[in-house]
Formats: structure tokens, C-alpha cells, sequence
């Protein structure tokens, strides 16, 4: 489990990054700081229902954790609005091959680790208040891409700064609403992200367990939060 959990920390603190002109608040996140339980959690689903989610929560971590593709990393983390917005501003490669390095380099740490071993154990519902708060963060988080789209900007543009005075505070204060949001302050933002579902999901490997949260949102199958495990650290 310790390999996993650095290789983790490896992608959480690329996911940290993508927002980095102007923001620069990358996770430093220790591997111990994932939430461990060494029972099932309270509040579990039962029946059909769980049978059903619990092989896409399954499928989901594998492809997370297993696949080594960050293209494959970003689809099953990542809202579809956010990824079109990526590819819209033609910045969707790059991004993907930042986290190539990362994942690669972490990868490298995981031989022996047989991710098709990992479990379903459990599930929970999410806190009213911790859901909120992945809306709106997730909601700020695309509000970014959607400043720099919606302005005719492209992906280079942003990082290397050319951009018209007027265009760049526009993107200044999306990105500053970003960082507000994570900071648990209030930010003038749309609801841009509505989750359908939340949960608390628990994962075994090698005989201990670990939970991530799990959203799901209308039209899409279900995504393992990355963002807000990078910036909550919850």
C-alpha cells in the first residue's frame, strides 16, 4: 500500500499544478495522509445497488491507479466539461504530458503492486458540507479554462503570460476565486459543476484499506476525486 500511496502523492501534487500560472498551490501532501481505515466505515449502502456502483467504483480506481496513461488518469478524474475545455484551448496534450512524467516516475516505484488485486469494501455518503465545497471548488476550478476559452486564449498564451492586459484579469480572477474556494473562503463563481452522487468509498490492497471520495456527475460514469484531495487535503 506505501508504493501506491507515493505514487499517489506523485499525481495529486501534478493535479495541484495544473492551475500553476498565477496559483503555484501544488499539494506537498505525505503518503500517510491518505485516509486509512482499519474497519469499514459508518453508513454503508447495501444490496443491489451497491453491487452495481461497487464494480464501477472498482474500475474506475483501476484505471486511476493501474493504467499508467494519463490521458486514461485525467478521463476517469476529471469532469467531461473540464477536459473539452482543455482540448478547446489546446492544452490538453500538454497537461497529460506533465502528468506522463509524474506517473511514470512513480510507476517506476510500484513494481510488484498487482492493482487488480485491489477491493471494493465499503461505501458512504458524503457530508452535505464537504459536497459543497468539491461543487464549488471543482466549479472555480473549471471557471479557470473557461476564462481563458471563453477569451479566444490558447494554452501557451496563458502559461507564458502573452495575453492582453485585460484578457490576463479576467484569467487573474478566476484563478484568485480558485484559490479562495480552496482556502474555504466564499468566491463569487457560477455552479458550473453539479455532482448527481458523492461517496466516501473504501479500497482494500494487500490487507489494508484505504478511502477516496467518489463523484458522479449527470451523463458521465463515476470519477475519483483528485482535485480536491490535492487542495482540501482532506
Amino acid at each position: 500500500m506505501k508504493k501506491m500511496l507515493a505514487f499517489f502523492t506523485a499525481v495529486i501534487c501534478c493535479f495541484g499544478s495544473f492551475t500553476a500560472c498565477g496559483n503555484k498551490k501544488n499539494s506537498s501532501r505525505e503518503g500517510d495522509s491518505v485516509s486509512e481505515t482499519a474497519a469499514a466505515p459508518e453508513n454503508e449502502t447495501s444490496g443491489a445497488v451497491e453491487d452495481k456502483s461497487s464494480e464501477e467504483f472498482t474500475e474506475t480506481f483501476r484505471k486511476f491507479f493501474g493504467s499508467g496513461d494519463p490521458v486514461q488518469m485525467m478521463e476517469v478524474s476529471l469532469p467531461d466539461v473540464v477536459i473539452k475545455s482543455m482540448k478547446n484551448i489546446g492544452g490538453f496534450e500538454t497537461i497529460s504530458e506533465t502528468m506522463a512524467v509524474s506517473s511514470a516516475r512513480a510507476m517506476a516505484d510500484m513494481q510488484g503492486v498487482d492493482i487488480s488485486a485491489a477491493k471494493y469494501i465499503s461505501q458512504r455518503e458524503c457530508d452535505l458540507e464537504m459536497r459543497s465545497r468539491l461543487e464549488k471548488l471543482y466549479s472555480a476550478y473549471y471557471s479557470v479554462y473557461r476564462t481563458i476559452e471563453d477569451n479566444g486564449i490558447n494554452y501557451e498564451q496563458y502559461i507564458s503570460g502573452d495575453i492582453d492586459e485585460s484578457k490576463m484579469k479576467l484569467i487573474l480572477e478566476a484563478l484568485a476565486n480558485y484559490n479562495k474556494i480552496g482556502n474555504g473562503e466564499d468566491a463569487d463563481i457560477g455552479e458550473f459543476v453539479k455532482f448527481d452522487d458523492i461517496k466516501y468509498v473504501t479500497f482494500s490492497m494487500n490487507g489494508e484499506q484505504t478511502e477516496f471520495l467518489m463523484y458522479k456527475i449527470s451523463g458521465e460514469s463515476w470519477k475519483i476525486d483528485m482535485i480536491g484531495l490535492a487542495v482540501f487535503e482532506y
